[in-house]
């Protein structure tokens, strides 16, 4: 319970630092890009592995330890859907042990064809915001190395 408590208020404060620096009314959820980070930064090194580090509030192994634990606790809950996915460019080398390390279905490679790429990406968008949004929000470029995503829905009754 310590780690989900730790986790819970490394995302708070990564939200109130960007809540703080947003001055165009975006709508965004820390809570789902602090998975992400988490993800991210165990397969980082030297200064990006430090900047994910402080953005997080954890050290990389303990945050990657802790986004897992958090997404098991919020897929068990009635309600939220929450997903993430990493999709990585067919040619972009990946430490092996990082690649075992995410969750099941969290990578996805990107082809390299605009059109096939952008329809993955779509469909994984429809599928874990139940059709909410049907487009992910991006223009792919010949020099995206990786495309993050994440998607934290959540039912209620009226």
């Amino acid at each position: 319970m310590a780690v989900a408590a730790t986790t819970v208020r490394a995302a708070n404060g990564l939200t109130a630092r960007w809540a703080a620096a947003s001055m165009d009314g975006n709508v965004f959820s820390a809570a789902g890009v602090w998975l992400l980070l988490a993800h991210v930064a165990g397969g980082a090194e030297g200064a990006a592995r430090a900047e994910l580090e402080k953005s997080l509030g954890l050290p990389a192994e303990q945050a990657r330890d802790a986004a897992r634990e958090l997404l098991a606790a919020m897929g068990a809950m009635r309600g939220p859907d929450t997903a993430v996915r990493l999709w990585t460019k067919r040619t972009l080398q990946l430490k092996e042990e990082w690649e075992a390390s995410l969750p099941a279905d969290a990578h996805g490679v990107l082809t390299g064809d605009p059109r096939t790429d952008h329809r993955a990406l779509d469909a994984w968008t429809v599928k874990w915001t139940g059709g909410l949004i049907d487009l992910m929000p991006l223009t792919l470029t010949e020099d995206m190395q990786m495309v993050l995503a994440s998607a934290l829905t959540l039912r209620t009754q009226g």
